[in-house]
């Protein structure tokens, strides 16, 4: 009985000297987060300026106005991005498109800070086929329903350039965080096929599929936030193609869109 006292007593010293320690942590500086996004399509082209947050901040930053911003293409064709007058740093133009075999150098000019970033087009590769298939389960991904329609889609590579791609999907106007990006260093100049095995489709269903042609660059940006997000290992930020210290991206790309809707 004695020792179960003396226990007690022990416990309710150790519970009593119990004190909250605040640990100081160092915030990083924060970073001008570049998004330049730029295609084929007359208008859509856009550019999002930003700056990252810290541990302490919600999901919403902080957006940078008043930027001076342009592409500048291998022939000297110089087009000035501006903002699209919301605050939102999102910056376009209502003409410029990317083409085939070009090389695009952008400029971004916050203050007294240049940032900048170069992107290149070769030989466009469009889709030659995109099917679906009825089966009663997904042989990828676990569904409640008793049939589902798997999506996928072909190409020819280009067997001149070196190639890379990313697919970019759609559903019911909800556009999939899965990243599907390829290159072609197992089936340069070949056929290829992939189902989107990361989705699965109901009667009803619209699918829109973005195609995209890309380069190197962007291709190892990609990859690289792939492999930052699966959890395996402390997380990195992708590796960027910007120089002069911002995070993000720029990428030209050249595209093939296609809308299937599932009967």
């Amino acid at each position: 009985m004695k020792n179960i006292f003396i226990l007690l007593v022990f416990i309710i010293g150790v519970v009593s000297c119990e004190k909250v320690i605040d640990i100081p942590l160092n915030e990083a500086d924060k970073k001008v987060v570049i998004e330049a996004v730029c295609n084929d399509r007359a208008g859509e082209s856009k550019i999002l300026l930003s700056k990252s947050g810290s541990i302490y901040e919600e999901s919403v930053f902080e957006k940078i106005n008043d930027a001076v911003i342009t592409i500048t293409d291998k022939n000297g064709i110089v087009t000035t991005f501006i903002e699209d007058g919301t605050s939102t740093g999102v910056y376009g133009h209502p003409t410029f498109e990317t083409e085939p075999d070009q090389v695009y150098s952008l400029s971004v000019t916050i203050g007294e800070e240049v940032y900048t970033a170069t992107s290149v087009t070769k030989t466009f590769v469009p889709l030659s086929l995109v099917y679906y298939q009825k089966e009663p389960s997904s042989p990828f991904i676990q569904t409640d329903n008793d049939s589902v329609y798997t999506v996928s889609f072909a190409y020819t590579d280009n067997a001149i350039d070196e190639n890379y791609y990313r697919i970019k999907v759609t559903k019911n106007g909800v556009l999939d965080s899965y990243l599907y990006v390829i290159d072609d260093k197992l089936y340069n100049g070949e056929d290829y096929i992939q189902p989107l095995f990361a989705n699965a489709f109901d009667q009803g269903d619209i699918c829109f599929l973005e195609f995209l042609n890309m380069d190197k660059a962007n291709y190892t940006y990609f990859t690289s936030k792939e492999a930052g997000s699966d959890g395996s290992a402390t997380p990195a930020n992708p590796v960027s193609n910007i120089e002069g210290g911002a995070l993000g991206y720029f990428g030209a790309y050249l595209t093939y869109t296609v809308t299937v809707i599932l009967p």
